[in-house]
């Protein structure tokens, strides 16, 4: 799987590295993209491990890293956290 493409900006415009840094530096806490990238792939690591354990897998850190740079994994995490509303509309 490409850990290329950046759930951020695939089909739900959402905003890019690049902006997300410019955001945060206008608003007092420099920053750079990378920097913003790695805060978005920890967020996702940390979710990724906690459903791991929830199933007694014993994922190493590298697979949770990878699962959580897949845009599959983002895209489904965006997907229930835009809630049931967001499900009822796909079904009409």
């Amino acid at each position: 799987m490409s850990s290329k493409k950046y759930v951020t900006t695939n089909n739900y415009e959402g905003m890019g590295y690049y902006d997300i840094a410019k955001v945060m530096t206008e608003s007092g806490s420099k920053m750079n993209h990378s920097t913003a990238r790695n805060i978005v792939i920890r967020s996702f690591s940390k979710i990724v491990k906690n459903i791991s354990q929830k199933y007694e897998k014993n994922y190493t850190d590298e697979q949770i890293k990878s699962i959580a740079k897949s845009p599959l994994f983002q895209n489904s995490i965006i997907e229930i956290m835009k809630g049931k509303n967001n499900v009822k509309q796909k079904l009409d």
